[in-house]
């Protein structure tokens, strides 16, 4: 067996429930080649789908199988890359390692990113290995999975969800479009979460349109303001919906109630009253008739 030499500095993030079969087969490799073996596990400083494990719990996955033959660091994420590497570099230097250093990590996730003083080699399983992982998901009881939801649910930063609404509104006949949902007895302006995929809030405004109310065609897409949404799922949550409410001109094509609007209907806007709406549309009633206030006012004025 090769005599050990040399420091070896694994660079991961292990987003994973256990290590694996492959996770230890490239592990043990490292430790078999270095005297000295240290993991840096990488974390980014905004939770999300991407990055859902805490540091602390990823520690767990080493110290069950490793604690004495490795030790393991968090290094944090950084917005480029050249800097990074030099932090990197420079937390390596605090490790006071012994003989030469040599970095572990995957070409794309790691290799390919440093730019340090230190000598890189890919850490990688083969295509091969890949396919025969086994699935340690399939491992977890129900409770720690209850468990590992609750604990998610509770680490999470609040969450302001971004809706938009829009008020089709017919010059000819001074009238605009509402929808009404199953099980409500009142109205509200269509519209819905906005998607990934929206280019703008525009563009979601008008899609929840189509959605909710069929292909019409409207024009001059105005956006009269934005307003925090009482809506009643996120009610003693830590969480809240934001709008941003438009208004459009209608063009032509026939409204027809579709995805969960049970109704849709052109109102008088003279007519509208501020009970007509569900509770949580009410600010948008006002924002509404503000605007054609205004616009009254406007209006007047150029007549004089």
């Amino acid at each position: 067996m090769p005599k050990k030499s040399g420091t070896a500095i694994i660079i991961g993030r292990f987003q994973v429930v256990d290590l694996n079969k492959v996770h230890m087969k490239l592990i043990d490799k490292v430790l078999r080649r270095h005297e000295k073996t240290h993991v840096f596990l990488c974390s980014n400083p905004a939770p999300s789908d991407l990055h859902p494990i805490d540091f602390i719990f990823r520690i767990e996955l080493f110290d069950r199988k490793y604690a004495d033959k490795l030790e393991v660091h968090e290094m944090a994420d950084l917005p480029d890359d050249r800097i990074w590497s030099q932090e990197l570099d420079r937390r390596i230097l605090e490790l006071r390692p012994t003989g030469s250093v040599t970095l572990y990590g995957t070409q794309t996730g790691f290799s390919e990113r440093y730019s340090g003083r230190y000598t890189t080699e890919i850490l990688e399983a083969t295509p091969e290995e890949i396919e025969a992982m086994e699935d340690v998901s399939q491992k977890l009881d129900m409770v720690s999975f209850r468990a590992g939801i609750l604990y998610a649910s509770m680490r999470r930063f609040p969450t302001v969800y971004a809706t938009v609404d829009i008020a089709v509104y017919d010059e000819e006949k001074n009238r605009v479009l509402i929808a009404r949902k199953e099980n409500e007895t009142r109205y509200r302006f269509p519209g819905g979460f906005t998607d990934p995929s929206d280019a703008s809030y525009e563009d979601a405004a008008v899609r929840e349109l189509t959605e909710e109310c069929g292909p019409i065609e409207v024009d001059n897409l105005v956006y009269l303001g934005s307003t925090a949404i009482d809506d009643w799922r996120y009610r003693e949550t830590m969480d809240s919906v934001i709008t941003h409410f438009y208004l459009c001109t209608y063009e032509k094509g026939e409204p027809v109630a579709m995805d969960d609007i049970a109704e849709v209907k052109w109102f008088d806007v003279q007519k509208l009253r501020e009970d007509m709406f569900v509770p949580e549309h009410r600010a948008l009633f006002h924002m509404f008739n503000h605007f054609f206030d205004e616009m009254g006012t406007e209006d007047d004025d150029d007549d004089e």
